[in-house]
């Protein structure tokens, strides 16, 4: 359990810091124009933080950690092949991601295609690298073999 604390902390961490920097400098110069009066002047901040809560919780428990220490029939055991761990973690964010924009596109009149296309890849993007800086840091711990 301490394992699965520290691997969900550490993920929360990057990822906190990684989308706070990805949205503080394309908040005003690419998410504002593409979205006009659909965007908040000023962000809500509890349902971010339930959203980074949830996310991070859910990578952890359904790609990290089964990749780190789950049974071998999941890849894990310990021996985490990096290539694995990026594509499943990549693919992670590529659903979320996709699940908020592309009903964005089919419910909501003028959501933004280029801003869909760009957002996908960016969450896919920063899931991959949350994962596997995780799966990093915890190694360079001596927490995984």
């Amino acid at each position: 359990m301490k394992n699965f604390a520290a691997l969900y902390g550490i993920s929360f961490v990057i990822l906190g810091v990684l989308d706070f920097i990805w949205l503080t400098t394309m908040g005003d110069s690419l998410y504002r124009p593409a979205m006009g009066g659909m965007m908040r002047a000023k962000p809500d901040l509890t349902p971010a933080a339930i959203f980074y809560v949830l996310y991070v919780f859910g990578l952890t428990y359904l790609v990290t950690w089964p990749a780190l220490f789950g049974p071998a029939l999941f890849g894990g055991s310990g021996h985490v092949s990096l290539v694995n761990l990026a594509i499943k973690a990549g693919l992670f964010g590529l659903v979320a991601y996709g699940t908020y924009n592309l009903t964005g596109l089919a419910a909501i009149n003028g959501w933004p295609l280029r801003l869909s296309l760009i957002d996908m890849s960016w969450g896919t993007l920063v899931t991959l690298v949350t994962a596997c800086g995780s799966a990093f840091l915890l190694k360079v711990m001596g927490w995984v073999r």
